[in-house]
């Protein structure tokens, strides 16, 4: 009989992803079935009201805290349910009391924002909250990719190797000058000229429009047919392969989960940054991490260059592998 996993979603694609990497790290180890609850507030109007007060009632967490907060959200199906994972700080205090009604097991990514760790089995986090090892602390953000599966996908598809491109947009404080964007076509054409290798650009949801037409006609006599312009329509390509065929991968800053996820292919990862940030500490600390593990190299948008591979697929597939242990050995499993 299958394991029954939910995962409990707040329609955010970077906290779903990061309980889909936990989800998928699991399915390794253990038969399970894996669906979506997607939390619904009652009455949306009185979100912040009831985020706020649903964390307070966790820090006195009983079984009618519990049905309180419960019934602040629409309800969520939990017949049969083996193992709750939830990312994002909205989530947590509804995992939390799912935890307490149904004696569930809960994997919570994130800050804990004042909830107690005692309300969950394990809390995955990039920086250490609490001296015990329920606070599971990573080096990469969880995702869905592997050096192996990344590999496989790209021989699948039958890709020949090019330079990625994972272009995003104004974020998390990040934001960027037209003439930054010019530059960064400019040394795009340079890199292509030194190495002969196609390029792939694949823009995203917070990529200006303007910046995506601009990228895409002025790259046009370089850019491979696997490129993908987000608000063109362009969605439905295979990422793993893309990663797995790429020579060099370079990935603007303003994406947590954009870093992570071209770090876990395995290949050389460049990160890109403008001249104006503003972003949180944490954040900072996040992207300075990956730098002091060399699992990427900082760059700015008008200097960067090809990077000599280096492999890492056996440091993330440990990384991957030891995740597991711990997530296994927190939840009982």
């Amino acid at each position: 009989m299958p394991k029954k996993i939910i995962i409990l979603s707040d329609d955010i694609p970077g906290h779903f992803n990061q309980s889909k990497g936990i989800a998928t790290l699991l399915s390794t180890q253990i038969n399970a079935s894996v669906s979506i609850e997607t939390m619904v507030y009652k009455f949306t109007f009185l979100r912040s009201i009831i985020t706020f007060l649903a964390r307070i009632l966790c820090r006195l967490m009983s079984e009618l805290s519990a049905n309180i907060i419960r019934h602040f959200y629409q309800n969520i199906d939990m017949n049969g349910v083996d193992l709750i994972i939830a990312a994002g700080g909205n989530t947590a205090p509804l995992s939390a009391a799912l935890k307490k009604t149904f004696s569930v097991p809960v994997i919570q990514l994130g800050s804990p924002r004042g909830i107690p760790l005692r309300l969950f089995n394990a809390l995955v986090t990039v920086e250490k909250y609490f001296d015990h090892p329920a606070n599971i602390v990573v080096d990469i953000t969880p995702n869905i990719y592997s050096p192996s599966d990344c590999l496989k996908a790209a021989k699948s598809q039958d890709m020949h190797h090019h330079l990625l491109f994972l272009i995003g947009g104004k974020g998390i404080g990040y934001s960027y000058e037209q003439e930054e964007w010019t530059a960064l076509v400019k040394n795009i054409f340079y890199l292509q000229k030194d190495s002969q290798l196609p390029v792939t650009i694949v823009t995203s949801r917070r990529t200006d429009p303007i910046v995506e037409k601009k990228l895409q006609h002025e790259l046009s006599s370089i850019s491979s047919s696997y490129s993908a312009w987000y608000h063109k329509g362009d969605k439905n390509y295979n990422l793993a392969a893309l990663f797995g065929s790429a020579k060099n991968i370079f990935v603007t800053e303003d994406s947590a989960m954009m870093i992570s996820e071209s770090i876990s292919s395995g290949k050389p990862v460049t990160t890109l940054y403008p001249s104006k940030i503003n972003s949180p500490l944490r954040y900072e600390n996040h992207i300075s991490k990956y730098a002091d593990l060399e699992l990427v190299k900082r760059s700015p948008l008008y200097d960067f260059e090809i990077r000599s591979e280096k492999n890492l697929n056996a440091q993330i597939t440990e990384h991957q592998q030891e995740l597991t242990k711990k997530l296994m050995r927190a939840i009982g499993w």
